[in-house]
């Protein structure tokens, strides 16, 4: 069997609080919200007379989480008090000199004199680790001062072609349905994601979901732990997962297992998308996947006709990181759609969030296309946010994320606002994206703790922690929940919100204009301005979240909150049909010099790169270097034993590793985590070529060649 962790109870507790007769008194306990994953459990951080979290308890009350917490949400909140923490801002007054430590009034003056000079030439990223309130406040920056569209964040290169194709097919690009659904469904199936590792308190509620008699199906070309309890795990070629539900959709309806009084009631499109589905018959499909036809059939059957309630069908990155990534789940929405799992108890769709607050931050418009609440840059959404905020507003749609990596290469950028990210680590090919920001005029890094991107900043400014401010996340089944100030943050560290309207304010003063809209006192100022601009939002207040977190839409201040999309049908009366095709699998495939095909993902001991939980002693000493997952016969074929340091090289770069050898993988497939430890990342293999539509890395798929190092 593969080599896993309990991802629910640890033997031991990791290092980080002190234990048992250790523990300070504890003087206070503030109610927040996890600073990890897209789940946003419930947490109480209990403070000693020092104001310093001695431990983290659960919240047995809380909607989302039900009293559980994974092993980071408990025990990996440590990096609040990381002697790391960036506490007064650094300027790097020439390029080749260090940082030293300078005023706030000396850092912003500075920044402001820059940006003014590169307006013409800048972009902002905003990050999902950080609020609702910080995310809106920067985009409005970009926008209503800097006068660019050319501001993003993160959900790029995770859920940028859910929200795509989600938006084009069924009016609203986040998760239809609750966690609740989970447990009500007749039939789950769990799509490119491993749950255990990355969201483990879903994987808890899937789990009492298939104690209730939910049946389940995996799809997914590695090994994860719900295989275990799999009634069809489908196991496919990476990159041909368009093929493979075209297929899924073929049978449903060859064999009569489509919903049509809700097709024909509730869509369009539907013949023009099933005449396009007549080369997916069940043998070509096997042919291009690998996938058994009668695993086929089977997955079908379940789905389309659970033996109670509803099906859900929930995914995570491994379907959305290539160049058919928005075509990926186009085809899951067809195939939802053909089988009317939507819009009733127990079914829906649900993409599963990496960040925190990477939900909330779509919403708060830290995107290039879109205003906040998912409006569009056309002339009457402009003129409602020009008359709320006094400007005028550019029209052209700006950058996304990696073609803000792109340009900065090309030196077509002079300046970034880079609030929160580390772009070296987390973007494809880390040696071209270190080249591209090298060559910036000015880039501004506000975080909570050095990075490797911080290395080239010009002007590093230093943030408070979600334990340090108040504020909200917006988890994946779209709760809005209140993050309230437990700490007073470190040194000189200020809220991103906070950092933001000083440097709006200096940059307007410069260029002449009134800052208006950039005064707040409080965060809740800031979210009641959200509120009155974001339809969705509009019932939601911090008064009424003092009661618990609200599901949008919530367009009053007494509507309850929607735990179910589409219960009265779509937004644009009907959903839309989709034909998409297979096409090439992925951009670049083995070959003679790079044999083997390299996937990454996460593990449950780190988070994302590992910039939060690899200042967590305990979380690092549970997963201490990167591992390779290796099929055995390719071990053998290479000379690689369990254990062994290898070297992975690519045509972008190399990463030490330690081999794991293990059937968890295919032959001919490897696996590593893009988590940063002593010997690299994976993203210095990975490869810098995009989804076409969306401009989402092909994360999930490249060439490698493997060797004993």
């Amino acid at each position: 069997m593969p080599r896993e962790h309990d991802v629910h109870a640890p033997v031991s507790e990791p290092a980080g609080f002190p234990r048992g007769d250790e523990l300070p008194a504890i003087v206070r306990r503030v109610e927040t919200v996890c600073p990890y994953c897209g789940v946003g459990c419930g947490l109480v951080l209990n403070l000693s007379a020092r104001g310093e979290i001695v431990q983290v308890d659960d919240v047995p009350y809380h909607p989302s989480s039900e009293g559980m917490l994974c092993v980071k949400g408990r025990f990996g909140v440590g990096f609040v008090h990381s002697p790391q923490r960036l506490t007064t801002p650094l300027l790097r007054r020439r390029r080749g000199e260090p940082l030293e430590p300078v005023s706030w009034d000396v850092a912003l003056d500075y920044v402001a004199d820059q940006l003014v000079r590169y307006r013409d030439a800048f972009a902002a990223i905003g990050t999902a680790k950080a609020t609702n309130e910080d995310g809106y406040v920067l985009q409005k920056f970009a926008r209503a001062v800097m006068g660019t569209n050319n501001v993003d964040h993160c959900a790029r290169l995770c859920h940028s072609p859910s929200v795509a194709a989600m938006m084009e097919m069924l009016g609203s690009g986040s998760a239809t349905n609750s966690y609740a659904d989970f447990e009500q469904a007749g039939c789950l199936m769990v799509v490119g994601a491993d749950p255990d590792s990355n969201h483990p308190v879903i994987a808890a509620r899937l789990r009492t979901g298939i104690e209730r008699g939910a049946r389940l199906v995996v799809v997914n070309p590695k090994y994860i732990r719900l295989c275990d309890l799999a009634d069809v795990w489908l196991c496919p070629r990476p990159g041909t997962d368009v093929a493979l539900f075209n297929g899924l959709a073929w049978i449903a309806l060859q064999e009569g297992l489509w919903d049509e009084a809700f097709v024909r009631t509730h869509t369009t499109g539907f013949d023009l998308w099933r005449a396009h589905l007549t080369p997916y018959t069940p043998v070509n499909v096997a042919r291009v996947t690998g996938v058994p036809e009668e695993a086929l059939r089977a997955a079908a059957r379940l789905f389309a006709r659970p033996a109670r309630g509803g099906s859900c069908l929930i995914w995570g990155m491994g379907i959305t990181q290539h160049t058919r990534g928005t075509a990926n789940v186009q085809a899951l929405v067809n195939f939802a759609l053909l089988t009317g799992q939507l819009g009733k108890p127990g079914s829906g769709l649900a993409p599963l969030r990496g960040q925190n607050n990477v939900q909330g931050c779509s919403d708060m418009g830290v995107l290039p296309d879109h205003l906040p609440g998912y409006q569009g840059l056309g002339p009457e959404a402009r003129a409602k946010f020009e008359q709320a905020w006094g400007c005028s507003l550019p029209a052209e749609p700006g950058l996304p994320l990696t073609e803000m990596m792109e340009a900065a290469a090309r030196g077509e950028l002079k300046a970034i606002y880079l609030c929160g990210e580390n772009p070296i680590l987390t973007e494809p090919n880390a040696a071209h994206v270190r080249e591209g920001l090298s060559r910036l005029e000015c880039l501004v890094v506000q975080n909570i703790l050095p990075n490797e991107t911080m290395e080239l900043a010009h002007v590093v400014l230093p943030a408070a922690s979600f334990a340090e401010k108040d504020g909200t996340f917006t988890n994946s089944e779209r709760r809005v929940q209140r993050v309230r100030q437990a700490l007073v943050p470190p040194g000189q560290a200020r809220p991103d919100w906070e950092i933001t309207c000083d440097l709006a304010r200096r940059v307007a003063q410069r260029l002449g204009r009134p800052a208006h809209g950039f005064h707040y006192t409080h965060p809740a100022e800031i979210f009641a301005e959200i509120a009155a601009l974001v339809p969705f939002l509009a019932g939601i207040s911090y008064t009424r979240l003092e009661a618990g977190g609200i599901q949008w839409p919530c367009p009053t201040p007494d509507h309850p909150g929607t735990p179910r999309l589409f219960t009265a049908g779509f937004p644009d009366r009907r959903a839309r049909f989709q034909p998409v095709d297979q096409g090439l699998p992925a951009a670049e495939l083995p070959d003679r010099d790079y044999p083997l095909l390299l996937n990454t993902g996460r593990v449950l001991y780190h988070w994302h790169g590992g910039d939060l939980s690899r200042q967590v002693t305990g979380l690092t000493a549970l997963y201490p270097a990167v591992e390779v997952a290796i099929h055995p016969a390719d071990a053998a074929a290479h000379g690689v034993a369990d254990g062994d340091r290898v070297r992975l090289t690519s045509r972008r770069g190399e990463l030490l590793a330690t081999a794991r050898v293990t059937e968890a993988v295919q032959q001919g497939e490897l696996f590593v985590p893009f988590v940063r430890l002593a010997e690299g990342a994976a993203n210095f293999l990975t490869n810098n070529v995009y989804d076409p539509r969306v401009k989402i890395p092909e994360y999930k798929v490249c060439a490698v060649r493997l060797a004993r190092a």
